[in-house]
Parts: C-alpha cells; structure tokens; sequence
C-alpha cells in the first residue's frame, strides 16, 4: 500500500498575516511618496516664488538706476552766453530722506529730448508703487502691474532715500565772505552736490501657499548726482 507524499501549504491566518504586511508596507510607502510630492511641490513653489521676487528687484534697479538722466546735462554748465539750466529730470516724488515710502515716482530723458517746457512729460515719468498686493510701474501715464497676484501677493514695498551732500562753494568765483548768500524762501546757498542711495525692500508669499514666504532687500545707487543752489555773489 502506497501512501501520498504529505504536502505543506499555508493557512489561512499565515495568508492574513502576509495581507496584513504587505498592505502595512504599501501604506508607509504611499505615505512616503505623498510626503515626496509635496516636498517636491514646496520646493518648485518656494524657488518660483524667489524667482519672481528677484526678477521684480532686478527690473525696480534697472529702472531706478536711470533716475534723473538728462541727455542735455551740459545745459546745467554756466556758460559766457547762458545761465546754468536745472535738472529737470532730478526729482524724485512720494520719497522723503530716511523715511520708508510705498511708491516712489521719477522721470529720465531719452531719445535727445528736451524735457516740456510745461514740465517732465507723461512719456518721461515712470514710477513704482505697492497696489493691493501688486507692485506696479508708471509707463505711459498708467500703472502697470509688474507681479502676478495670482501666483504672489506682495506685502511690503518700501523704497528709503538716502541723501549726502557735498559742498561746492570752494568752486564758486566769489565764494564767503568775499560774496555773500541771498536771503529767501526755498533758496539754497551756497550749492551743493546730492549723492543719493535707495533702500528697496521686498515681502510677499505664494497666494496659493501662504505660508511660503521670501523677502528681499537691495540697495539702488543713483547714477545721476544733482547739483542745487546758487554761488554767493
């Protein structure tokens, strides 16, 4: 009499024990995976968020830098024929030395022409400005949005002027006490130059993660000195 070659499998608590395994090592690797992705996405997000707030710094310095260019500077020279004209293209509205503003609006020449006789025209003056999360820029007489509010929301905007005056009475023909200063509101003497600076600071975070948040600060050194007053006489 042959007897069958008794054969060993599994039971069923072994199957459940190996279901239950397996199913516990898939769910810690999904939740691995789900803490990847979304590592990953903080990541894109956090380096586009960087991104534009740098590009946004870049093209406020472009444009500061150029603040107060005259292409006719050598009008603002005395000459045998003609008094010194000023910049019209020096000032620089809604900023106050050493105190932070929001906006700052300013004006340069280009293409060899002169300033309106009525004052800086609406092609010259450009500006920047903090709108309702949106840093925008003065081009044509209107203020264009430089950010996308749907990917970043500014919350800081803050431009600081920083003046160093330079005394020039040394270079004029007469200076004190041969020649005396005239006396009057709003007059300067004897003349000075104004090296000027600018502190831009930037906040914000990502509309769609707010969470993630990026600053950034930059200093703007004007290219354009102003010369103002007048030599005693």
């Amino acid at each position: 009499m042959h007897r069958q070659p008794h054969t060993a499998g599994m039971t069923l608590l072994e199957v459940l024990v190996g279901l239950a395994i397996g199913l516990f090592v898939a769910a810690a690797a999904t939740a691995l995976l789900q803490q990847f992705l979304f590592d990953n996405r903080q990541l894109l997000l956090r380096m586009r968020l960087e991104q534009q707030m740098q590009a946004v710094a870049d093209a406020a310095v472009h444009e500061l830098r150029r603040a107060g260019h005259w292409e006719k500077a050598q009008l603002g020279v005395a000459d045998n024929f003609d008094f010194a004209r000023a910049n019209p293209y020096a000032a620089l509205d809604d900023a106050e030395a050493e105190r932070p503003s929001d906006g700052i609006r300013f004006s340069w020449s280009g293409g060899g022409a002169e300033a309106d006789p009525n004052g800086v025209s609406q092609a010259e003056a450009t500006g920047l400005r903090l709108v309702e999360g949106q840093v925008k820029q003065l081009k044509g007489g209107n203020w264009q949005p430089l950010t996308d509010a749907a990917f970043m929301t500014v919350t800081a905007f803050e431009v600081t002027l920083h003046q160093r005056a330079l005394d020039l009475e040394r270079h004029c023909e007469r200076p004190r006490p041969q020649g005396s200063c005239a006396t009057g509101a709003g007059r300067i003497c004897p003349p000075r130059l104004l090296k000027r600076d600018l502190d831009v600071r930037l906040e914000g975070f990502a509309t769609r993660e707010p969470t993630l948040t990026h600053a950034l600060n930059t200093q703007v050194q004007l290219r354009n000195d102003v010369v103002e007053g007048e030599c005693p006489r």
